[in-house]
This record gives structure tokens, C-alpha cells and sequence, in this order.
């Protein structure tokens, strides 16, 4: 029973749990049907089939007991485990600008937060038309940018991410000049005075979605602790690769870094050695942590020409 409920999920999200998780993974995998129906009887709700396209955790929708549509999401034994800064992070927005939190079970590193209407993601929302996703998004990330609060439990600084790949990457096999240089990036632009804030830490297109007719809300936070410049550099890293296949990709990612530029009181080039930083981290992670699955995409922080 338990193979056919994990031949049930999404190929990516079994993959990505097997390779990131290890044993603790395999056995989440199995525990998973138990633990969704005690969340259904400590939270009163019906939890249905696990959306599409799933990667990391298990996140489904639910009908509560008013027959309401909610959203459930329960996360693997990653480590560190950041559901509870996203539960932290979504906490504190109060549903300005985000997602609500309804409810959580951290012993269960799971959440529920409201269903939005008709979420769908700025990738689909702005398919064939990219370069439109631009404008808001600068404008949902003004509202829900905001400054370090007093309590920092579960609240994880980029800082921390950098230094842990400074000790680590030399003799792993990771090209060494990418990292150098994004280490040298990163050395260079953290410090810098007024632009350190709470932030989303997975700010892409992918994790911010519609909610009525021309509103936009964002989901999926991690609640990081770091430079405006990151949060921009995840936008942009994902923006090239939702189009990396156009012609015109290079004038598309042009305008883009303009326009974040102008916005946050950046400089172009530093917006650039933002994203080339980030791509390279991100690079890292999957190296790191799932090396049966690294694809060598360091090279392509090329892109943006620092």
C-alpha cells in the first residue's frame, strides 16, 4: 500500500527526497499516508490528490470542515528544516502581501494556509508575454519586503548559506574559479549599509500567484535574513530560466535588471554580480546535496557577464 502511495506522487518530488534525504527520506516516504490522516483528524479536513509539479514537499489541497478549500504542506526531513521559517515568515505577514497561515503542527513539519483564487503562477499567468511579469512582480516584492523583526527564531541569515559554502566547496569538485568569484560577489555587496531585510528567499515567478483579477500574492517563503540584492537575484536567475530558450534572451534579462535597479536603488552591474552570485550558490546546493542529479549548471551564471 505504502509503494503505491509513493508510486502516486510526483516523479521530482520522490527523486528529490530519495537524493536529498537519504534513509530519512525513504522512510518519510512511507510514514507520509500516516501522517496526512492524522493531520486530517487534528485539523478537521479532507487532504485530495497532491498538486503537479511538486518538487521538495508534499503540498496538496484540502476541504475543511465549512467546506472550504485550504492548502496542506508537509515537508520532508531536509535539513535545515524550513518550513518553520516559512510558518514564521507568513506569521508575521498576516496575509499582507502572502499567503495566510491557518494553522501548524511543527512536530509534523506541516502547515495549512488558505487556498488563493485562482493562483495561478506568473509562469502561466504570463506565458508568451514574460517580459509583463516584470512590473509587478517589483511590485509585490515592495509590499512584502520588509525589515529584520526583533525575534529571529526560524529566521535563517543568507549570511550563513555563503560561509557554509566558503568551508566547503575546495576539493568537493565544484569549479573552483565559479565559486571564488561568487564568494568575492558576495564579500563585496552584503555589507552594504540600509539594504538588509526579512526576505522572502525563494522570490520567483513560480511562487508568486494571482489572487482575484489583478492582484498577486506570494507563496512559499523560506523567511531569510539578507541583502534586497539576493531576493532580486532568485527573481532573475528563475525569470532566465522560464526563457533561456529565446532569441532575444539577453535584451529580455536587460530590461529586467534595469527595472529591479531602478526600483531598489541598485546599480545594473551590481544587480548583475547579484544574480551571477546566487546562480552560483544555487548551483552549489544541488551539487552538494543531490550530486546524482547536479547537471553542471554553474556555467550557466555566464549569463549575466561579470
Amino acid at each position: 500500500m505504502t509503494q503505491g502511495f509513493t508510486d502516486s506522487l510526483p516523479t521530482e518530488l520522490v527523486a528529490h527526497v530519495k537524493a536529498g534525504c537519504g534513509g530519512p527520506g525513504y522512510e518519510w516516504l512511507e510514514k507520509l499516508p500516516a501522517l496526512i490522516g492524522g493531520l486530517e483528524d487534528q485539523w478537521s479536513v479532507s487532504v485530495g490528490e497532491p498538486f503537479p509539479g511538486i518538487e521538495f514537499n508534499f503540498v496538496a489541497p484540502a476541504i475543511d470542515r465549512d467546506g472550504k478549500g485550504v492548502v496542506i504542506k508537509i515537508a520532508p526531513p531536509w535539513d535545515p528544516v524550513e518550513i518553520h521559517g516559512e510558518a514564521a515568515y507568513l506569521r508575521l505577514r498576516d496575509g499582507v502581501g502572502s499567503v495566510r497561515l491557518l494553522a501548524e503542527a511543527p512536530e509534523s513539519r506541516a502547515i495549512m494556509i488558505e487556498q488563493i483564487f485562482p493562483g495561478r503562477s506568473f509562469v502561466e499567468h504570463f506565458a508568451g508575454r514574460e517580459s509583463e511579469a516584470v512590473a509587478p512582480a517589483i511590485d509585490a516584492l515592495k509590499i512584502v519586503l520588509r525589515p529584520l523583526p526583533d525575534e529571529l527564531t526560524h529566521i535563517t541569515p543568507v549570511d550563513s548559506w555563503f560561509d557554509s559554502f566558503r568551508n566547503k566547496f575546495k576539493g568537493s569538485g565544484f569549479p573552483e574559479d565559479y565559486s571564488k568569484k561568487a564568494l568575492a560577489i558576495y564579500d563585496g555587496l552584503s555589507d552594504q549599509s540600509g539594504y538588509n531585510f526579512y526576505l522572502h528567499g525563494d522570490y520567483h515567478p513560480g511562487n508568486i500567484v494571482t489572487e482575484g483579477e489583478s492582484s498577486y500574492c506570494v507563496i512559499d517563503p523560506k523567511g531569510w535574513a539578507g541583502h534586497i540584492g539576493y531576493e532580486i537575484a532568485v527573481f532573475l536567475n528563475n525569470y532566465h530560466w522560464w526563457q533561456e530558450s529565446k532569441a532575444d534572451i539577453q535584451h529580455r534579462l536587460e530590461y529586467a535588471v534595469g527595472e529591479f535597479a531602478d526600483a531598489f536603488h541598485l546599480s545594473p552591474i551590481e544587480v548583475r554580480q547579484w544574480a551571477y552570485a546566487q546562480m552560483v550558490i544555487g548551483a552549489w546546493w544541488n551539487f552538494a546535496d543531490m550530486p546524482e542529479l547536479y547537471d553542471g549548471s554553474v556555467v550557466k551564471a555566464d549569463v549575466w557577464d561579470v
